[in-house]
């Protein structure tokens, strides 16, 4: 009878070693499942667009989202000065006659003089005083009135009269603000007794304006 109860503690005590055995693989096989799956929603993660990756250079951009671009800029195509920032036409603002009226003297008669005369010499140098397009060149006037019109943003045009155009400048040609468009002319035309100086003039619109209202070079 002893002999048969201590087989049966022995038979319980290998039962309960088996089951306990069991338990524990299972507990490993539960853990290690876990974190297997917990590591792959990590790489999913991971690689969904947006997500950072330092070994990713297009790192953060969606699959149909490009680099940041930037068109083409070339310096120019960029705008030197203000649309309306007059820059002196010659190198000196030496005024001789301003917009007013006045008595002119090659005509003999009063009339308006639309424009700002430079005092200069034949050869001086006469610059665009605004970025603009050349909308008109005349280099054979019948009575020596040789001028030179440049067309600039918001509607502003200015002529640069008794000159002599620089050579190669031609209508359609694009000008930058400073560019030399020609030099002063001898005298000649309906300014004449006035001698050598450049006649600058101003409109807007179509409608004559006075130049000194853009230069500001003039005693109030």
């Amino acid at each position: 009878m002893k002999e048969e109860n201590k087989k049966s503690k022995k038979k319980l005590l290998l039962y309960y070693l088996i089951l306990a055995a069991c338990l524990l693989v299972i507990a490993a096989v539960t853990v290690t499942v876990i974190f297997t799956v917990k590591g792959n929603n990590n790489d999913i993660l991971d690689n969904k667009p947006g997500n950072g990756d330092v070994n990713n250079p297009d790192d953060g951009k969606k699959p149909d989202e490009k680099p940041d671009e930037k068109p083409d800029e070339k310096p120019d195509d960029k705008p030197t000065g203000s649309d309306t920032d007059f820059m002196l036409p010659v190198k000196t603002a030496a005024v001789t006659s301003k917009y007013e009226f006045v008595y002119d003297q090659t005509l003999d008669r009063y009339c308006v003089h639309q424009g700002m005369d430079f005092e200069g010499k034949a050869g001086d140098e006469v610059c665009a005083v605004l970025d603009g397009t050349v909308s008109k060149v005349v280099t054979d006037h019948i009575i020596n009135e040789n001028y030179v019109t440049i067309t600039h943003a918001n509607g502003i045009t200015t002529t640069y009269k008794y000159i002599n155009a620089k050579s190669g400048l031609k209508e359609g040609d694009k000008v930058k603000r400073g560019d030399v468009i020609g030099s002063i002319a001898e005298a000649g035309g309906m300014e004449m007794k006035q001698g050598e100086h450049l006649h600058f003039e101003v409109s807007v619109n179509g409608k004559t304006a006075d130049p000194d209202d853009y230069l500001d070079i003039l005693e109030k």
